[in-house]
């Protein structure tokens, strides 16, 4: 498996927050100061403040030291769902390697989604828990996910204890997200928690739905400015 090509230094910015084109991409300030290991990293210098850096900070392989193409190959075995073990295998990767890629390559992740994921246009929004656990069934875990009914994106994922902490940080911090979030439909499981934080979480009234000749809908709450 080919190493993925080199971005240009167009694309790539100054990370510098203190630098004044910080964050900002093509302006030509970017030089290579030096290559260096195996996989040619470049080692960057802006122009603009003299900071020096390698290419690969504030990406998911910062401070990886095994070859990329090989770290790669064990973030898209992940990707798919493949075990820690299976992974270790099909990458000839330390097991120990694959886990503590798999921290970095998470930890990165939540970083991305909390930066892109913001001021989402979502009209209804399905909430719900499902029960597992870690390493061995004697750690139990509660994951609750909330997801655009519509696009299937996950908006919000929270792990622990299922307590009212769960619900709450599930809630409000999936509400921080939403560009609307006094006009949509939520779409939980039924646990009472939802009923009783929505309009702390949302800023408006619960307001379930009415019943029909079919008998009562699932569970859901309209929040709109109006009411």
């Amino acid at each position: 498996m080919p190493a993925s090509p080199r971005l240009p230094l167009s694309a790539l910015a100054c990370v510098n927050s203190s630098c004044e084109v910080y964050g900002q991409a093509g302006k030509e300030n970017l030089i290579v100061r030096k290559v260096y290991g195996k996989d040619n990293i470049r080692y960057l210098r802006c122009r603009c403040c003299g900071e020096e850096v390698s290419e690969r900070k504030g990406t998911a392989l910062w401070y990886t030291k095994i070859p990329e193409e090989r770290a790669i190959a064990v973030g898209r075995q992940l990707a798919e769902g493949t075990s820690l073990k299976g992974t270790s295998r099909l990458t000839h990767s330390h097991r120990d390697t694959v886990r503590r890629l798999t921290r970095k390559f998470g930890e990165h992740a939540e970083r991305f989604h909390h930066q892109k994921a913001q001021q989402l246009d979502i009209e209804v929004l399905e909430m719900d828990e499902r029960h597992g656990f870690v390493a061995s069934k004697a750690d139990q875990c509660w994951d609750a996910v909330a997801i655009d009914a519509a696009s299937k994106f996950i908006v919000q994922v929270e792990v622990g204890p299922r307590t009212q902490s769960l619900f709450e940080r599930l809630m409000y911090r999936s509400a921080a997200r939403l560009a609307h979030p006094q006009d949509l439909v939520l779409m939980p499981d039924g646990d009472a928690c939802y009923r009783t934080l929505f309009p702390i979480g949302f800023g408006v009234p619960y307001l379930p739905p009415a019943a029909t000749h079919w008998g009562a809908l699932p569970l859901c709450a309209t929040a709109s400015p109006e009411h």
